[in-house]
C-alpha cells in the first residue's frame, strides 16, 4: 500500500469521525475485470469526470493509482495552490452579497444615485443612454465614471467578468477536477441565468455558496440551498408569491397566540406574564404597520406565484413524469409563500428596521438566514396537502422545509437524478440497468450523492467499451479540454470565453429554468461543428489573445520525420487512450490541404461575441448596437474593455500570431477540430 492511499485513508477515517460514521470503503473500479488497459481506462477517467487530460497527466494517474485518484476527487482534497494564486486576483470572489451590492450597483441603481449625486440630471441621463447621441454620450459616461471612480463603484460588466473568468480558470487549472464537473452539472440542473437582471447580482454567489458546498453532500442540503438563495427566488420569482388575498397568514395567527398569551399573562405574575402581556400590542402593531404599508402599494404582488413550484417538482426533482397533478403544483406554491429575500439599500433598511420590530414582540413567525428572509405576513398559513401529505394549518417556514423533505426522500426525485447523473457520465440513453442501480443507491444513502457517484464509477455500465468517447461535449467542454490537452497558460480568459459564447454557449446565460442540455442533438450541426473546428485551428495557430503554447511540444521529442508521422504524435498526445486509426484515416488527406483554414473560415465567419451579455454601464439591458464599439473579428474591442482592464492583462496573442500558422501548427489546429476531439 503506498503512501498516497495511506494518508488519503486518514483523511477519510477523520472526516468520517468528524460525522460521527465510518470511513467510506475504498472504491473498487472494474476496469481490469472488463479489459481496459490501465492508460485506456485512467484516459477514460480524466475524460468523464475532469475536462480532460493536462500533458503527462494519464501517466501520473497511473503513476498514482486510478482508485486512489478517483478517493482524491470524490474528497476534493488536493492541494491547488497554482488555481488559488490566480483566483486570488478576483476580489469580488471572497465578497459576501452585501459587498458586491455596494461595490456593483446595477445600472438602474447607479442612474439614481448618479441623479441624487448632481452628477448628472434626468435629461442627460436619457442623452447618454442614446447610442445616437455621440460625443455628448460618451462625455457624459466619462463624468459617471469618474464619480464612480471616487465613491468606489465598480461596473456590473465587472462583476460578471470575474465570475465568468473564475468558471473557466477553474475548470482549466483546478486540481480537483469532479468538484469542477459537478459544479457545472448542478448548476445547470438548479439553473439561474444572467439574462434576468436581478439575478445577477446574485449570481457568483449562487454557485460559490449554494451548488459548490453542497455537489457530493446530501441531497436535500443541496435543494434547500438553491431555494432559499436570493438567485433562485428572484429568477423563478418566488420572492413575489404571497398568500392569496383573505388567506389567512402566519403573522395574523402568531398575533392572535400572542393575544392569547398575553390574556393568560395578565392573570399571571412575575416577568413571563408581564413579557406576554407586551408582545401582543406589539404584534399587533408590526401587523397594522405592514397592512398599511400593503395598502399604500397596490403594486405590490397579491397572491400566488407557481413559477418556483413547477421547476421544483418538474426539474429539480420529481421529473416531468413524476406523479404530480396540477392541485400538488398550487399547493407546493403555497407552502413557500413569503419565501422571499432580505434586498440591498433603502428597502432592506426597511426590511431590517421590521425585524427588529417583530423580534421584540417575540419574533412573530418572521426568520432570517443571512440573505433568506421568511415573511410572515406574506405565507398563507392555511393547512395543504401535497402528494398525499397533509401539512397541518397555523405553521410557517415549516411548510416549505417539509415539502423539500418529502421531494428529496422521494422516488421519483431518486430515478429522475439517477438518469441525469448517468448521462452525464456514460451516454446520452444510459442503460435502464444503471438508472435502476443509482436510483436504489439513492434512496437507501437517503440522497447522499457521494454514494451515488460511487456506484456509478463501480459500474459496468461505465466502463462497458460503448461508453468511451459515448458523449459530445458542450462548447465549454471543447474549450477546456483543449486548452488542458495543449498545457495552455491562460493570461486572460476574456477573448477564450468569447469563443465559447460563440461556439453556441455563453456561460450563465441560459434563459431558460432547464440549464444548457446535455445531448448530443443540443451541439451538433453543420454550423456548431465549423465553429468548433474554426476555434480549434484560431488556437492552434495562436490567435486567440491571452493565451499560449507551444505547438513543438505537443508533437513531442524530435522533428518527426513526416507529417503523417507528425499527425500521429500530435493525435496521441491530444487524444489519449483513443483508438486512433479512424482519425488519422480521416485527417490525412487533409494534411496537404494549406487553404483548408482560410475555406473553414469563410464558411464560418466569426462574428463578434460578448461573454457577459454585452451588458452597459447604464443599462440592464444590452447596450444600443450604434453605441457600441467597433471590434474585429476576434471581439478584441470586448477584450479590451476599459471596464476589464484593471482585472486582465491586455489580450495579446502568441508571437507571430499574424503569420500563417506553422505545419506543426496545422496538424494541432486539424486534430482539435476533428470529430473524434469533439467526444468525451
Amino acid at each position: 500500500m503506498n503512501r498516497s492511499w495511506i494518508a488519503l485513508c486518514c483523511f477519510a477515517a477523520l472526516a468520517a469521525a468528524a460525522r460521527g460514521g465510518a470511513a467510506p470503503p475504498r472504491v473498487e473500479l472494474p476496469w481490469r475485470d472488463l479489459g481496459w488497459e490501465e492508460r485506456a481506462a485512467a484516459a477514460h477517467l480524466l475524460d468523464r469526470l475532469a475536462y480532460g487530460a493536462r500533458p503527462g497527466e494519464v501517466d501520473a494517474v497511473v503513476a498514482r493509482g486510478l482508485d486512489v485518484w478517483v478517493e482524491e476527487q470524490l474528497a476534493a482534497a488536493r492541494a491547488e495552490p497554482e488555481l488559488e494564486r490566480r483566483l486570488a486576483a478576483l476580489p469580488a470572489l471572497a465578497m459576501t452579497s452585501e459587498e458586491i451590492q455596494r461595490t456593483y450597483p446595477p445600472g438602474f441603481a447607479l442612474r439614481r444615485m448618479a441623479e441624487e449625486a448632481g452628477v448628472v440630471s434626468q435629461e442627460e441621463l436619457e442623452r447618454a443612454l442614446d447610442g445616437s447621441q455621440g460625443r455628448a454620450a460618451l462625455e457624459i459616461r466619462a463624468r459617471i465614471r469618474d464619480w464612480m471612480a471616487r465613491e468606489g463603484y465598480r461596473p456590473e460588466r465587472e462583476l460578471l467578468a470575474q465570475g465568468h473568468a473564475a468558471k473557466l480558470v477553474s475548470a482549466i487549472y483546478s486540481e480537483n477536477q469532479l468538484r469542477e464537473v459537478l459544479a457545472d452539472f448542478w448548476f445547470n440542473h438548479f439553473n439561474v441565468s444572467l439574462t434576468d437582471p436581478p439575478v445577477r447580482q446574485y449570481l457568483l454567489g449562487y454557485e460559490r455558496d449554494a451548488i459548490r458546498p453542497h455537489s457530493t453532500g446530501r441531497f436535500r442540503d443541496l435543494l434547500g440551498a438553491t431555494a432559499k438563495h436570493p438567485a433562485m427566488l428572484l429568477y423563478l420569482d418566488n420572492f413575489q408569491s404571497v398568500a392569496a388575498p383573505g388567506q389567512p397568514t402566519t403573522l395574523a395567527r402568531e398575533v392572535d397566540r400572542a393575544r392569547e398569551r398575553g390574556a393568560s399573562g395578565a392573570m399571571r405574575s412575575g416577568a413571563l406574564g408581564r413579557g406576554a402581556a407586551r408582545a401582543a400590542p406589539r404584534g399587533a402593531e408590526v401587523q397594522r404597520r405592514l397592512e398599511e404599508r400593503r395598502r399604500q402599494r397596490p403594486d405590490r404582488p397579491q397572491g400566488l406565484n407557481e413559477n418556483y413550484a413547477r421547476e421544483l417538482l418538474e426539474l429539480h426533482t420529481l421529473g416531468v413524469d413524476g406523479g404530480y397533478t396540477q392541485a400538488d403544483v398550487v399547493e407546493v406554491a403555497r407552502a413557500f409563500t413569503g419565501w422571499t429575500l432580505l434586498p440591498a439599500g433603502r428597502l432592506g433598511e426597511v426590511g431590517r428596521q421590521g425585524l427588529e420590530r417583530a423580534g421584540r414582540a417575540g419574533g412573530l413567525g418572521f426568520e432570517r438566514q443571512g440573505d433568506f428572509l421568511f415573511r410572515a405576513d406574506a405565507h398563507d398559513a392555511g393547512e395543504k396537502r401535497v402528494l398525499g401529505a397533509r401539512l397541518p394549518a397555523g405553521r410557517g417556514l415549516e411548510d416549505g422545509e417539509q415539502v423539500l423533505d418529502l421531494l428529496a426522500a422521494h422516488p421519483a426525485t431518486a430515478r429522475h437524478l439517477a438518469a441525469k447523473l448517468a448521462a452525464r457520465f456514460v451516454a446520452d440513453e444510459p442503460p435502464a440497468s444503471l438508472v435502476d442501480r443509482l436510483a436504489a443507491t439513492f434512496e437507501t444513502s437517503r440522497g447522499d450523492l457521494e454514494q451515488v457517484l460511487r456506484a456509478l464509477l463501480e459500474s459496468p455500465e461505465f466502463w462497458a467499451p460503448e461508453a468511451r468517447a459515448a458523449k459530445i461535449k458542450s462548447p465549454f467542454e471543447v474549450a477546456v479540454s483543449a486548452l488542458r490537452a495543449l498545457g495552455a497558460e491562460v493570461d486572460n480568459p476574456i477573448p477564450t470565453l468569447e469563443w465559447i459564447a460563440r461556439m453556441g454557449q455563453p456561460l450563465y446565460a441560459y434563459a431558460a429554468p432547464t440549464g444548457y442540455p446535455d445531448r448530443a442533438e443540443a451541439w451538433v450541426n453543420t454550423g456548431s461543428l465549423l465553429t468548433r473546428m474554426n476555434f480549434g485551428l484560431e488556437l492552434a495557430a495562436g490567435r486567440i489573445g491571452g493565451v499560449r503554447f507551444a505547438a513543438a511540444t505537443v508533437a513531442g521529442r524530435g522533428e518527426p520525420e513526416s507529417a503523417r508521422a507528425a499527425l500521429e504524435r500530435i493525435a496521441g498526445a491530444l487524444l489519449p487512450g483513443r483508438a486512433l486509426a479512424p482519425t488519422l484515416e480521416q485527417l490525412e488527406p487533409l494534411l496537404g490541404e494549406p487553404e483548408m483554414a482560410r475555406r473553414v473560415a469563410e464558411r464560418n465567419p466569426a462574428g463578434a461575441a460578448d461573454p457577459v451579455g454585452a451588458i452597459d454601464l447604464l443599462g440592464d439591458e444590452p447596450m444600443a448596437r450604434s453605441s457600441r464599439p467597433s471590434g474585429s473579428r476576434r471581439g478584441r474591442a470586448v477584450a479590451e474593455d476599459p471596464a476589464l482592464a484593471d482585472l486582465f492583462p491586455p489580450p495579446v496573442a502568441m508571437a507571430g500570431a499574424g503569420e500563417p500558422p506553422s505545419a506543426l501548427a496545422g496538424i494541432v489546429g486539424l486534430v482539435l477540430g476533428s470529430p473524434e476531439f469533439q467526444r468525451r
